[in-house]
This record gives C-alpha cells, structure tokens and sequence, in this order.
C-alpha cells in the first residue's frame, strides 16, 4: 500500500543564488517525477529608505527585469530536467512571509528551500528564513543542504 500524498504544485524560493539554484534543481526533478507544477517564487522586500530612495519609474523596471530573469535564465534550468514552471514576484514585509503567503494562496503541496550556510549558529544550521518557514508553515518543507549534489544521469 502506498500511502504517499500525490504532489499538484511544489513551491520552490529563489533569489537566484547558489542556494536557490540547488533547490530549484532538486524540485525540479521531484516536479518532473510526479507531473507536478513547480511554482517558483521571488520576494521582494523593501525598506523605507530602498523605497523612498528609487523613483516608481525605476522600481517599476526593476520589477520587470526581475520578473524576466525569473521567468527565463533563473528557470531555464528546471525547465530543461522536464519540469512545468511557473514564476511568481511578490511583495511582503518578510521572505519567509512571502513564501509562506504564496504557497498558501497556491495550496502547495511541498516547499522548497536552499540552505546558505552562512550567518550566527541557527542561520548556519538553516538560515533566517528557511528556519521561519519551516516552523510557520502548514506544509511540508525540504532544506536543500549546501552540499547538495543533483545525482550524474
């Protein structure tokens, strides 16, 4: 008897480093194996003084380069293991809140984070944001470890 919850929609979080390249490859493959759309989402976050400081011209292309490079060269990657993509920029006070938000608003079945590695002992261990979504969210959540390697075809 399998008792495995069918995967529909697997959110991953990218800002495209390192990191977020790993876990969008991992999610990708897990996307491709059980025919799930994989929801890659962008926070955007801004401080009072990023936002008084950029004209609502500039932040307005800013958005948009964003939401292309996402849409493309961020994701080209996932798209070419075999993976149905969908890209999303959002707004929200936090990252983890903007994850956590859209993979509500989505009903996604799993999230995915990379692991950076780096900052005080907890950030090291999973980092700011990734510890905030995996104790808020009402998901399952995969840490990709910084280690990580996708395995050779």
């Amino acid at each position: 008897m399998n008792d495995a919850v069918p995967l529909r929609t697997i959110l991953v979080g990218t800002d495209n480093s390192t990191a977020a390249q790993r876990a969008l490859t991992w999610a990708a493959a897990r996307s491709r194996e059980s025919d799930a759309q994989l929801v890659a989402v962008h926070v955007l976050t801004y401080t009072h003084e990023f936002a008084t400081d950029l004209s609502p011209a500039t932040m307005t292309t800013w958005r948009r380069d964003l939401e292309r490079d996402l849409a493309g060269p961020w994701t080209d990657a996932a798209r070419e293991i075999g993976a149905t993509v969908r890209t999303l920029v959002v707004e929200d006070e936090t990252t983890a809140a903007g994850i956590l938000n859209t993979a509500h608003r989505e009903h996604a079945d799993l999230v995915v984070l990379g692991a950076h590695g780096r900052g005080n002992l907890a950030d090291r261990l999973l980092g700011a944001t990734t510890y905030t979504v995996t104790h808020r969210a009402n998901t399952p959540v995969v840490i990709i470890p910084p280690d990580w390697q996708p395995a050779a075809a």
